[in-house]
């Protein structure tokens, strides 16, 4: 037999061994995949999966802010629709996964956990001094996340050591009472966003106190280069939510209003987008177009606008949303749409109940909703799986073979392809 003819016979006993061999694995490294929250990877999950595991926290997530009354009072009784949630980016433990390992934070707990992908165990914990509100953003081998002590926090993706911690409001920075618990009037209510050796987060959420925005060196935490800086806002606003970055510019999400935009090499303030439609922390950049929300005075609704500031669109009782190059995928509380990003021509519609969020995987698009996650095809729209889950499914991540749901009971559930196992035997 040629050498040729036992390289080939080889690879292909390798991939019977192996039936997920050649699909394509990723991470998930930040919330929403990447610092635009595209929520969008090139992972491919072959159908149908399984559950893994399922791991459930000693204590649900521990929200922030109560929930919105359920109407406004101040709208006509005719035109009355429910009010949603602006500030909903604690009520699960999001997850992030890079590698073998799954990272979450814990509002409850006042932790930074790493739990191991295959299993579920939990491989190191660290705690802070505060709650722990926004996913860990994973980046060479390191975990950046923010508590509400005031404090940003980097630490060894491996062991969970700490690498530097930052605190913005330094010697003035103070832990008070609030909801039952010690948080600083400048606890870090953002993600922490790594890119081009630059940490970026905001610390403080109250417009009177100042909410400093800091870019710190990656490595050690300080403020070493033209590049890297610390800016004080006094009364211009409250930023809470993920934050999102382009090549120049910051967008920070504004809590009870529309986003907000600056400079990324210096941390100022530019403008605001218009006000109106569109307010609370849900963002995502789409090249050209910035799309936020999930809330006005009326309901629901995603407001897509330019760079500049400019309003577009309006998308009515839209909760999220998904954009590639060619569509646009939305998800409302009863149903997920997809249609074209050109002329917005619907392409096609699945009803979904009580539906929360979405991702998209290669050819697959992964709905989070009331006690199940489901499967559809995203050229067609054909309904492929499902699975159950406790609670409303508010997060989802697809990484490395691997489906992660989050919900509101505080539960991250992994499924996992039927066959990533490899087979006990070799064909030779």
């Amino acid at each position: 037999m040629t050498t040729r003819n036992t390289q080939r016979l080889l690879g292909l006993a390798l991939a019977l061994a192996w039936p997920s061999a050649g699909l394509h694995a990723a991470d998930w490294p930040s919330y929403r995949h990447d610092n635009q929250r595209s929520a969008i990877t090139a992972e491919t999950l072959k159908l149908p999966l399984a559950k893994r595991w399922q791991m459930t926290p000693a204590q649900p997530p521990s929200p922030a802010w109560a929930k919105p009354a359920k109407f406004d009072f101040y709208v006509s009784p005719q035109t009355r629709k429910p009010l949603v949630h602006r500030l909903a980016y604690d009520h699960a433990h999001h997850a992030t996964a890079v590698g073998d390992s799954v990272f979450y934070g814990s509002s409850a707990e006042h932790t930074v956990h790493c739990l191991d992908a295959h299993s579920g165990k939990e491989k190191w914990v660290f705690f802070t001094d505060g709650p722990v509100r926004f996913a860990p953003s994973i980046h060479a081998g390191r975990v950046y996340a923010g508590s509400d002590d005031g404090t940003a926090y980097c630490l060894a993706a491996a062991t969970g050591r700490l690498l530097w911690k930052h605190t913005a409001a330094s010697e003035k920075n103070k832990l008070v009472p609030n909801d039952g618990r010690l948080v600083s009037p400048w606890g870090v209510r953002s993600s922490v966003a790594v890119d081009g050796g630059t940490a970026y987060f905001t610390s403080g959420f109250f417009p009177h106190e100042g909410v400093y925005m800091s870019a710190v060196d990656a490595l050690t935490g300080k403020v070493t280069k033209s590049r890297h800086w610390k800016k004080h806002h006094l009364n211009k606003g409250s930023f809470q939510g993920y934050m999102l970055l382009s090549d120049s510019r910051i967008y920070m999400p504004g809590g009870r209003s529309t986003p907000f935009y600056f400079d990324r090499r210096t941390g100022k303030r530019l403008g605001h987008f218009a006000k109106g439609g569109g307010m609370g922390t849900f963002a995502l950049l789409a090249d050209n177009r910035i799309v936020h929300g999930p809330a006005d005075r009326s309901g629901g609704v995603l407001t897509e606008a330019s760079l500049t500031g400019d309003k577009l669109a309006s998308h009515e009782d839209a909760l999220d949303m998904v954009v590639d190059s060619r569509v646009i995928f939305m998800l409302t509380p009863d149903k997920v749409t997809a249609m074209t990003r050109s002329n917005r021509r619907g392409l096609w519609s699945q009803p979904v109940e009580a539906g929360n969020a979405l991702a998209l995987a290669g050819k697959t698009l992964f709905v989070g909703s009331r006690g199940k996650v489901s499967a559809f095809n995203a050229a067609n729209g054909r309904a492929l799986w499902s699975g159950t889950v406790p609670g409303r499914a508010l997060g989802l991540a697809v990484a490395n073979g691997a489906l992660l749901v989050s919900t509101d009971t505080g539960a991250i559930v992994s499924f996992g392809q039927l066959s990533d196992q490899p087979s006990a035997w070799i064909l030779y």
